[in-house]
């Protein structure tokens, strides 16, 4: 089986503010730093001032906003799956680039799954709202939550749409964006922009390099010594023998 580093380039970009790294089994949190590879397992948590780019390849892009959530479940030079738990997050998948090449990353949110595929995105994650997702260019993927009745039928949101799922209720879509998703279009430009350097500057990571850095800025958690217990013997009593 392939180690977690080999798998993919998905690393840290640029990273402002207040910023948190809980690595997989770590008791502490960390600072993470530009350029540090992703694994499996990191929860990364932003702050009221905090801002970070996950840059999953070349060609993908994901831009947390302030006071967000989310854990890197898995990922793949083209493929991956992140659980955005609380919070808000811009998005690019340069479809231009990546035409041949099947993109597969999926957001796993409390009141839905949103599948991407090559587009720009915005979407938000809160027990109380539920899950938006605007579609700024492209299509995307929608799946509301399963419910006890069973899966529930993925829906495919065009550019220009905002849909919503929250437990409970059945999905809305409106032809125009709600304030909050307005406000994460509006950092389109900057998203784009950014991409366009990563794409400008963009070096592969060896196997080596990556576990280096991880070694270099994340300890590894201490292994836990378990002390087998075993329990007491009981006296052995001789039965005595009839003379």
């Amino acid at each position: 089986m392939a180690e977690p580093l080999d798998e993919n380039q998905s690393r840290f970009g640029v990273i402002t503010g207040d910023v948190g790294l809980l690595t997989q089994g770590a008791e502490h949190w960390i600072e993470p730093h530009e350029g540090l590879p992703l694994e499996p397992g990191d929860h990364i948590r932003t702050g009221e001032d905090g801002t970070v780019e996950l840059v999953m390849s070349d060609n993908a892009l994901w831009i947390v906003q302030p006071k967000t959530d989310v854990v890197v479940e898995h990922t793949e030079v083209n493929a991956g799956h992140l659980d955005l738990a609380d919070g808000r997050l811009i998005g690019k998948v340069d479809s231009q680039r990546t035409a041949g090449t099947v993109q597969d990353w999926e957001f796993d949110t409390p009141a839905a799954v949103v599948a991407i595929r090559g587009t720009e995105f915005g979407l938000t994650a809160a027990k109380q709202e539920g899950t938006h997702l605007g579609v700024f260019e492209g299509k995307v993927d929608f799946q509301p939550a399963e419910t006890a009745a069973g899966p529930q039928p993925v829906t495919e949101v065009p550019s220009g749409h905002e849909t919503v799922a929250s437990r409970g209720r059945p999905i809305q879509t409106f032809t125009k964006f709600t304030a909050t998703m307005s406000s994460l279009a509006s950092l389109r430009q900057g998203l784009r922009s950014r991409q366009k350097v990563i794409q400008n500057t963009w070096s592969p990571f060896t196997p080596t390099v990556r576990k280096e850095l991880r070694r270099r800025f994340v300890s590894v958690p201490p292994k836990r010594h378990y002390v087998r217990r075993v329990a007491p013997r009981k006296p052995h009593h001789e039965t005595p023998q009839t003379p």
